[in-house]
């Protein structure tokens, strides 16, 4: 393998990376709507926060999803958690779709939209390396 392709990644590496984050990120926001459904059966939440809840699932799984994408993807990370919250979303829109309430612009759908994207965002923003500047009389060489 190449120095070129180690940097880059392996496209491979990288499709797997976002198909296991995309099922970590279905995984988690189940969990997350399991536990509001039974805290709104519960009386802790009402029943017109649903939209909300739906939101914090959606950006949790894109979080959680992306930062398992980051972590098997070796470089463009802000690209792998993007990958992952679109994919998320898409696979969202289907399920819906196929359940008969896939509206493309309704508000509701736009909501996870952003929320799944920019869940993955953060993820891919909290994996990047930031590089700490060297102090300026180091720089220069002075002695």
């Amino acid at each position: 393998m190449r120095n070129e392709d180690v940097k880059r990644g392996n496209p491979a590496q990288m499709v797997l990376g976002v198909v296991v984050g995309s099922a970590v990120a279905i995984a988690a926001e189940l969990v997350v709507l399991l536990v509001g459904a039974a805290a709104i059966s519960g009386g802790m939440l009402r029943e017109n926060a649903q939209l909300q809840l739906v939101a914090l699932g959606c950006v949790l799984g894109a979080l959680l999803g992306g930062l398992i994408c980051a972590c098997r993807w070796p470089a463009r990370k802000l690209l792998g958690g993007l990958a992952v919250g679109a994919v998320n979303y898409l696979l969202l829109w289907v399920v819906s779709v196929a359940r008969g309430g896939g509206q493309i612009l309704a508000m509701g759908s736009l909501v996870v939209l952003a929320c799944c994207v920019c869940g993955g965002a953060l993820a891919g923003l909290m994996c990047l390396k930031v590089r700490k500047k060297k102090p300026s009389n180091l720089r220069r060489g002075r002695t």
